[in-house]
């Protein structure tokens, strides 16, 4: 008798994921398909591996199944001139599927758009200049409207690849702003310096021409849901590991993916993962990240480097304390490294303060030398625990009495010889203590 296949890991971390494998982001879905509906343009930013082409494939499906609109997804990551902008946008256009599609193909043909992206087919006129052919493809949801009486959502992903193409963006406008009728258009880019130059600089063509919106972290309850159900899907059970997992990813979607199919790759068949397994596929992670990290930082300029040690730290570019810790000539000098930050996407404005968007660039750059270690010391099942991090899954040690638990705090903030902050929650009172303490 055969055995039973060994269960493939359900945590996929290396590419977007279709709609039925993403965690439902249902409050920014019907955000974005809410303004559609009403005939307004987005934009929507979002951080790199934040999860933006994921909620966008589902976006455009719930415009198809929900809102019975027609809808594209056009993607312009990299793109490098004219013929390959026409090219993204045929490409994709020909990928619609259903009755449209063969009038598509026949309305490209009549424009003399005859051939399909990567495939071959004999012309009998010459190919329109690739200008010409992006002018014609960007009257197709206006073709599309007139065919099918239904409105046409178009999301152009990675949309400031076209800033550098000169005159690109007013080619656009001249379309789309006789659209108001007949599509909605979403633009979607993950830097958001060009993004806003683009859509907030008053001398660009589509300035005031799209709401901006941006695409929130993972909701904690759902995230939580998705990952138990496809451990029990699996034959695991997440078990006490799963609420400090999601806390330490922080509601970042490609980290969440990574640090979970870590866990479930050491977690065996048939059994539980428990917080110290926790900690040894997190610390797996950290080592698997590390030269991205490298990369990362050396790519920064050294003012950058000091702002991100002192937000790592719990400190804001507006403080002193930033410029004492950091080396930092002035709070002006912090501002502006702090700008350059938030429009590359490192970090993020957050509840009225700038963080790291990425929780283990956080974590990475809080064991570098200088940064200013935190400690919390917290009640828990009548013991006292210490962690250097807001997880369960950064536990240190636990202690029966609070006097031992603080000097045990204390000791982990004064070991790299920068001091520190250990925070302590004194209470049992759920309403005083963190979420992640639970």
């Amino acid at each position: 008798m055969g055995t039973q296949p060994a269960a493939l890991n359900p945590f996929v971390y290396s590419r977007p994921l279709a709609p039925q494998e993403a965690i439902n982001r249902d409050e920014d879905v019907a955000a974005l398909l809410d303004l559609a509906e009403g005939g307004h343009n987005a934009t929507l930013f979002a951080p790199r591996r934040f999860g933006k082409t994921s909620l966008l494939k589902q976006l455009v499906e719930a415009a198809e199944s929900r809102a019975d609109m027609l809808a594209v997804l056009v993607d312009f990551s990299d793109a490098l001139s004219d013929a390959d902008v026409a090219a993204r946008l045929e490409y994709s256009y020909r990928g619609m599927q259903g009755p449209v599609a063969r009038f598509i193909a026949n309305h490209l043909q009549s424009v003399g758009i005859g051939t399909p992206a990567g495939g071959l087919v004999l012309q009998r006129t010459p190919r329109p200049e690739a200008i010409a052919a992006i002018h014609a493809l960007l009257e197709l949801p206006s073709e599309l409207h007139a065919r099918e009486g239904k409105r046409v959502l178009v999301v152009y992903d990675e949309f400031q690849a076209l800033i550098a193409l000169d005159g690109m963006d007013g080619v656009f406008r001249s379309h789309l702003q006789h659209h108001g009728d007949v599509a909605s258009y979403v633009f979607s880019g993950s830097e958001p310096s060009l993004l806003r130059a683009l859509f907030e600089d008053r001398a660009r063509p589509l300035f005031g021409q799209a709401e901006p919106t941006r695409l929130s972290r993972l909701p904690s309850a759902a995230t939580a849901d998705y990952v138990a159900a496809r451990f029990t899907a699996t034959g695991k059970d997440a078990g006490p590991a799963l609420w400090p997992l999601v806390h330490a990813a922080d509601g970042h979607p490609q980290r969440l993916m990574l640090l979970a199919h870590r866990l479930w790759d050491m977690t065996p068949a048939q059994e539980t993962a428990e917080l110290p397994l926790l900690a040894r596929a997190y610390e797996a992670t950290m080592r698997q990240v590390d030269s991205e990290m490298r990369g990362l930082w050396e790519a920064l300029s050294p003012n950058e480097r000091r702002v991100l040690l002192g937000i790592a730290s719990g400190l804001s570019p507006a403080q002193r304390g930033m410029v004492a810790l950091t080396g930092l000539r002035s709070r002006s000098s912090a501002q502006s490294a702090a700008d350059a930050l938030l429009g590359r996407g490192v970090l993020e404005r957050r509840d009225d303060t700038v963080t790291i968007v990425d929780p283990l660039l956080e974590r990475w750059t809080r064991r570098r030398p200088g940064a200013r270690p935190i400690a919390y010391v917290l009640p828990r099942s009548n013991e006292w625990v210490v962690t250097d991090g807001p997880s369960l899954a950064f536990e240190h040690s636990k202690h029966e009495e609070l006097d031992a638990a603080q000097r045990a705090a204390q000791a982990i903030v004064s070991a790299g010889g920068t001091g520190g902050d250990v925070i302590v929650y004194d209470t049992e009172d759920p309403n005083d203590l963190p979420d992640w303490a639970f």
